[in-house]
């Protein structure tokens, strides 16, 4: 409590004392777009309640949805570094974590929150797009599923054989066809 040096869980200061944060909190719609790290937090538990202020202090509202399921808070964020997290608040941030990967450096009292995927943006000749568009066609998904697709292909070919100079991208199209 500012100015008693006192203290009080967080629960207690919302319903007992009537206290509120000084910056509103909102409500976003969320992007169908990948590139979020989801926590999956008790709703009522102090350090809950902790980490949402921390959250809404630090992360832009655009890059937070919050949702309310039964006895659960779902947050879906984007990328993020929180500062003046304290290890109890980043094991339990951790633990709480169902997508993403975190980083807490003890001595900067920082926590790295990082989504698993990572939207990438990419310019292509207008001949790789209308083949990217067929194969879409052809197979019933998206012109970006399609190109994820032959990523990941390519990479997980080169992680099982460094070093080997084959055209892996006239071999994909081989195997779709």
């Amino acid at each position: 409590m500012p100015g008693t040096h006192g203290s009080f869980s967080y629960m207690e200061g919302i319903y007992t004392h009537r206290l509120t944060p000084d910056y509103s909190i909102e409500m976003d719609k969320r992007s169908t777009k990948p590139g979020y790290a989801v926590l999956n937090l008790p709703t009522v538990y102090s350090l809950t309640y902790q980490v949402m202020d921390l959250l809404c202090q630090q992360v832009p509202v655009a890059n937070l949805y919050m949702e309310r399921l039964k006895d659960r808070w779902i947050i879906h964020m984007k990328d993020a570094r929180l500062n003046g997290v304290s290890v109890e608040l980043a094991d339990f941030i951790k633990r709480s974590a169902k997508q993403g990967r975190m980083r807490y450096v003890p001595e900067y009292e920082a926590l790295s929150i990082e989504s698993e995927e990572e939207l990438l943006s990419v310019s292509l000749s207008i001949d790789i797009k209308d083949w990217l568009r067929k194969k879409g066609e052809q197979t019933g998904k998206s012109m970006q599923d399609i190109a994820a697709e032959i990523l990941e292909e390519v990479y997980k070919r080169e992680q099982g054989q460094s070093g080997d100079n084959i055209n892996h991208f006239q071999e994909f199209n081989q195997n779709q066809n």
